[in-house]
C-alpha cells in the first residue's frame, strides 16, 4: 500500500517531533554545565593541593630563616658576653658597643648589657623619646635567661628605641665569670619587619600570614594583627601536639578575622614552638571560577549550534520516520501484508527495508509456531512418559497425556483435580514449596511418592518446566517411575552393609588376634616361671601357695585370651564328635551359679539329638555367653530354658529362651555387631553375641534371634548333625607319666621372657637346650653343631621368617628332627588346619610344665598326640 500523504498528516505531530528535538538539544546544556562544574572543581582541588604544597615549603623555609636569625644573634651575644662586663662604667660599655656595631651590617634594633638586678650598664641605642632604658627585671627575656642560665628568645614586643615603636623579637644570654658566677645578662632585639622569614611571607598571595605559636598557645610572633592575637591568644592548643605527630599535614583553618586559610607548619630548632604559614583558600577559587565560566560559555555556544541544526533537520528526519511508524502500527494490528516504501538510498530507506524483512519474519514465525504447537500437542499426547500440566495459581491439572492417565488413573480428568491430590499427604507441604525453574529450562524436582485415585503408591522422579499460555504460567511435569529401581537400590545397599560388617569383623579379628599373641607370650612366661617356682618350694610353704595364686591368675587370663581368639577365629581348636546333651548336663551346675539363684535354669534334652562335629570348649563359650545375656535381661528373676531337638534335616537345634524384658525392634538388627551394646560400661563390652555369631558361623551353623518386648527372647542355633553310628569309641590308652629326658632340643622363640622361662623348664627336666631368638640365629647355631638336635621347638608367629617356614626348611635338610610348634595365636590358615587335623604337633600358650614336657616326651617317643 502507498504511504499516506504528508500534507494530510496533522501538523501537531510534526511540531511535536521538532519540539522534542529542541528539548533534546536544550537538555545537552545540563551535562555541559556539569562537565564545566566538574572541571572547575578538579581545577580548584588541584590549586588547593599546589597551594598546600607551597604553604608547606614556605613554612619549612621560613623556619630555617628564623633559626638562622636567632643563631646569628646568639653569636653576637656570645661576643658581647666576652667583651663587656656589667661592672665596667656605662659610658665605656656604650662606646664599645657603638664601636663594634655602629658600622656593622647587623639587623638589630639594640644590643645591651645588664646586671643581675636588671639595671642596664651599656646600650647600643638609647630610647629616642621618654625616659632612659628601664630596669629589665620582670621582663620575659631577662627573667627567662636569669632563671635558666641559658640563651633565651622571648615573644615579640613593642620596641622602646624605634621611633615608630615597631615590633621586635628580644633575645638574651647570661654572662658568667671565669669561676662560673653569673655576672649579668646581655641582650639584643631583632626588628620583626627585617627578619628574612617575614620578608619571605610578603611574597605570598594577599591575606597570607606567618605565625609562630608556643606550646602553651601564646603567640610568639605574627605578620598580621599581632596586637589582637597577643591580647586574645588561641589558648592552650591540643592541635600543636597533633601537628608534631603529622609534620606534613596541611589543613584549612578559619582565623579570628574570618578568613579561611590553608595552613602548613614546621618545627623551629631555636624556639620552643611551631611556625605556621597560612595562605587564603580564596586564592584557589578565582582560578576555578574562571575555568568554569570558560567551559560553560563554550558549552552554551555549542548547544545553540546544535539546536539550530536540530530545527533545520527535524522536518527531513521526522516525516519519513512517521511513515515508518504508520506501517509498523498496521502490521501490529494484524495487517501482515502491509509494507513500507523503500525509495531512496539513505538510512531511512534501509530502515524501511529492515522493517519489511521484520514483517516477513513475523509472518513466517507465526506459521512455524502454529506448526510447532501442533507437533507439541501430538508429542505430548503420544509420549510414552507420563506428562501433565497444572496451573500455578491453584494447582489445578489442565492436561494429562495418555501415559499419565494410565499411570495416575485420571484418564477421564475430573473437574477440580489438583496436582497435590496425587501426592501423599506427608509430602504435600514440601511439594507446595517446590521452586520452579526459569522459563525455557527444565529442572530435576527430586523423588516423590504418588498415590493414584485408587490409593496405590508409586515412587517417581519428577522433572518440571514452565510455559506461558494466554498470560498464565503453567507447570509441565514429566514422571519417571523409579519404584522398582529404588527397591533394587535398597537391596544393593543392604548387601553392601552386610559386606561392610563382614570386613569390620575381619579387621577386628586380625587386631584381636595380634593382641592375643603378645598377651599369651607374657602369660606363658608368667605361668612357666610361677610353676617352676611353686615346684621348688616346700609343700606347706606360704610362698608356694602365693606362687600357685600367680599360676591360677595366669590360667584365668589365658581363658580370657581364648575368648578373644574365638572372636578373631584364630583359636587353635580340635573339632571332634560331640554329644551336646552330655555337655549341657555337665554345665548345669555352672550355669546355675552364673545366672544366680533368682533365675531358674531348666535343661530339656531330646534323647535322639544328633552328635555334632565341634570343639567342646567353643560350645561351652557359646552357652555361657548366651546365659550371661539372659541373666542381664532378667534382673528381677525369671526362667532360662535350654532345649535340644532333631530337625527334619537330621541337624541339631539348640534353643535358649529367657523370660526377660526382650529386645526392642530397632536394636534387634544390630545385636551381632561388635562392640554394640545397650548395657552400661561396667556390665558389657559388646563382644559376647559377636563372638557367639563368629563361633557358630565358623562351624557352618546358623543362629536366629526372635524377641518381643516384655515377652522374652529366644535364640535358636542349628548345627549340622553327624550320621548316627553304633560304633563305640574305645577309650584311648593312658598317656605315659610326664617325665624329662636327655635329648638335645633347639628352642626358637623371639620373645625373650618366654625363651628364658622355657629354656629353664627344659633344662630342669634334663634336656640339653640351645636357644635362638630368630630363624636366622637358629640356622647359624644349627650349622655350628656336629650333631643335629633331636627336636625343634619353635614359636609359630615370628618376625621375618615364621615357625612353619623354619620347620619346613630344617626338616627338608634333617628329616629325622621332630618338630613341635607352640603359640597362642596362629595367623596361617594352613598351620591351623594342620594342627586341627593332628598332622602337626602343637602346644598352646600359656602351657603348664606338664603339658609341654608331656607333648615333648610323646613326640620324641613316637606316641600319637591325637
Amino acid at each position: 500500500m502507498a504511504p499516506a500523504s504528508r500534507s494530510s498528516r496533522p501538523r501537531i505531530l510534526r511540531a511535536g517531533i521538532r519540539r522534542r528535538l529542541f528539548l533534546l538539544a536544550l537538555s545537552l546544556t545540563l551535562p555541559i554545565a556539569m562537565i564545566s562544574l566538574v572541571r572547575a572543581v578538579e581545577r580548584w582541588r588541584s590549586e588547593q593541593r599546589l597551594l598546600g604544597e607551597r604553604s608547606l615549603a614556605m613554612a619549612r623555609r621560613a623556619a630555617q630563616l628564623i633559626d638562622s636569625d636567632v643563631n646569628a644573634t646568639r653569636t653576637i651575644l656570645t661576643a658581647v658576653s666576652r667583651l663587656l662586663r656589667p661592672s665596667d662604667p656605662i659610658a665605656l660599655n656604650d662606646s664599645l658597643l657603638r664601636f663594634v656595631f655602629d658600622e656593622a651590617s647587623v639587623r638589630l634594633t639594640n644590643v645591651f648589657i645588664a646586671d643581675t638586678l636588671g639595671d642596664i650598664h651599656g646600650s647600643l641605642r638609647r630610647a629616642t623619646t621618654g625616659p632612659p632604658l628601664p630596669n629589665l627585671k620582670g621582663t620575659d627575656p631577662f627573667d627567662e635567661a636569669l632563671r635558666t642560665r641559658h640563651y633565651s628568645v622571648a615573644r615579640a614586643r613593642r620596641s622602646i628605641v624605634l621611633p615608630d615603636r615597631g615590633w621586635v623579637v628580644p633575645l638574651s644570654m647570661p654572662i658568667f665569670a671565669d669561676n662560673g658566677e653569673l655576672l649579668g645578662i646581655s641582650g639584643a632585639s631583632i626588628p620583626l619587619d627585617s627578619m628574612a622569614a617575614v620578608q619571605l611571607a610578603r611574597d605570598l598571595p594577599e591575606g597570607s600570614v606567618l605565625t609562630v605559636l608556643q606550646p602553651n598557645g601564646q603567640v610568639f610572633l605574627r605578620t598580621a594583627d599581632l596586637d589582637e592575637w597577643i591580647r586574645h591568644p588561641p589558648g592552650d592548643s591540643a592541635l600543636m601536639a597533633f601537628d608534631f605527630e603529622h609534620p606534613d599535614a596541611v589543613s584549612g583553618i578559619t582565623s579570628i578575622d574570618g578568613t579561611t586559610r590553608l595552613v602548613a607548619h614546621a618545627p623551629l630548632n631555636t624556639i620552643d614552638g611551631l611556625l605556621y604559614v597560612g595562605i587564603p583558600a580564596s586564592a584557589t577559587l578565582d582560578v576555578a571560577r574562571r575555568q568554569f565560566l570558560i567551559d560553560l560559555g563554550i558549552g552554551i555556544v555549542g548547544t545553540m549550534i546544535f539546536i539550530g541544526f536540530a530545527l533545520f533537520t527535524a522536518r527531513r528526519i521526522a516525516d519519513p520516520l512517521l511513515d515508518l511508524s504508520d506501517v509498523a502500527r498496521a502490521i501490529a494490528r494484524g495487517d501482515r501484508e502491509r509494507r513500507a516504501s523503500t525509495d531512496g538510498d539513505d538510512e531511512v530507506a534501509e530502515l524501511a527495508h529492515a522493517l519489511n524483512q521484520l514483517a516477513d519474519t513475523v509472518r513466517d514465525r507465526e506459521q512455524a509456531l502454529q506448526s510447532s504447537e501442533a507437533r507439541y500437542r501430538r508429542l505430548f499426547a503420544t509420549s510414552p512418559l507420563p506428562m501433565l500440566t497444572w496451573r500455578l495459581t491453584d494447582g489445578g491439572i489442565e492436561q494429562v497425556n495418555d501415559a499419565a492417565g494410565a499411570f495416575v488413573g485420571v484418564r477421564d480428568l475430573r473437574e477440580g483435580t489438583r496436582i497435590l491430590d496425587l501426592i501423599v499427604e506427608e509430602e504435600r507441604e514440601a511439594f507446595a514449596d517446590l521452586p520452579l525453574p526459569d522459563p525455557q529450562s527444565t529442572m530435576r524436582a527430586g523423588l516423590w511418592t504418588l498415590q493414584d485415585l485408587q490409593g496405590a503408591h508409586r515412587q517417581v522422579e519428577l522433572f518440571v518446566g514452565t510455559l506461558e499460555r494466554g498470560g498464565e504460567t503453567l507447570a509441565v511435569g514429566i514422571l519417571i517411575d523409579v519404584t522398582e529401581r529404588r527397591r533394587a537400590e535398597a537391596e544393593l545397599e543392604q548387601s553392601r552393609e552386610q559386606l561392610r560388617q563382614s570386613q569390620k569383623l575381619e579387621a577386628l579379628g586380625a587386631f584381636a588376634g595380634g593382641i592375643a599373641h603378645d598377651f599369651n607370650n607374657y602369660l606363658s612366661a608368667i605361668a612357666t616361671n610361677a610353676e617352676m617356682l611353686r615346684n621348688e618350694l616346700p609343700e606347706h610353704s606360704v610362698l608356694r601357695a602365693e606362687a600357685g595364686e600367680i599360676l591360677g591368675a595366669a590360667h584365668r587370663a589365658s581363658a580370657l585370651t581364648r575368648q578373644i581368639l574365638v572372636f578373631s577365629r584364630r583359636q587353635v581348636v580340635h573339632d571332634r564328635r560331640l554329644d551336646v546333651n552330655a555337655t549341657l548336663q555337665s554345665l548345669q551346675r555352672m550355669l546355675t551359679r552364673l545366672v544366680g539363684e533368682h533365675i531358674q535354669v531348666r535343661i530339656v534334652c531330646t534323647p535322639d539329638a544328633p552328635h555334632i562335629l565341634f570343639d567342646h570348649g567353643r560350645l561351652e563359650q557359646v552357652i555361657m555367653n548366651l546365659a550371661a545375656n539372659a541373666r542381664d535381661a532378667m534382673p528381677n528373676g525369671g526362667a532360662l530354658t535350654i532345649t535340644t531337638e532333631r530337625t527334619p534335616a537330621r541337624d541339631l537345634r539348640l534353643r535358649l529362651r529367657d523370660s526377660g524384658a526382650g529386645i526392642p525392634p530397632d536394636v534387634l538388627p544390630r545385636v551381632f555387631e561388635p562392640f554394640y551394646t545397650t548395657k552400661t560400661r561396667e556390665r558389657g563390652t559388646g563382644l559376647g553375641l559377636a563372638m557367639v555369631y563368629s563361633i557358630v558361623t565358623a562351624a557352618r551353623g546358623e543362629i536366629v534371634v526372635q524377641s518381643d518386648v516384655g515377652q522374652g527372647t529366644e535364640i535358636a542355633i542349628t548345627f549340622p548333625g553327624l550320621p548316627d553310628t553304633d560304633d563305640h569309641e574305645e577309650p584311648s590308652a593312658p598317656l605315659p607319666e610326664v617325665s624329662g629326658g636327655s635329648e638335645h632340643i633347639l628352642l626358637v622363640e623371639d620373645e625373650a621372657s618366654v625363651r628364658v622361662a622355657t629354656s629353664a623348664l627344659l633344662s630342669r627336666a634334663g634336656y640339653r637346650v640351645t636357644a635362638a631368638d630368630s630363624a636366622a640365629m637358629a640356622w647359624r647355631l644349627l650349622e655350628g653343631m656336629t650333631t643335629p638336635p633331636a627336636m625343634l621347638l619353635t614359636d609359630v608367629v615370628m618376625p621375618q621368617v615364621s615357625g612353619p617356614e623354619l620347620a619346613t626348611d630344617i626338616t627338608a635338610r634333617f628329616p629325622h628332627i621332630r618338630v613341635l610348634f607352640m603359640s597362642g595365636y596362629a595367623d596361617d590358615d594352613m598351620v591351623m588346619q594342620g594342627i586341627a587335623s593332628n598332622s602337626l604337633h602343637f602346644v598352646a600358650k600359656p602351657f603348664s610344665a606338664g603339658e609341654l614336657l608331656g607333648a615333648i616326651r610323646r613326640l620324641l617317643d613316637g606316641v600319637d598326640a591325637a
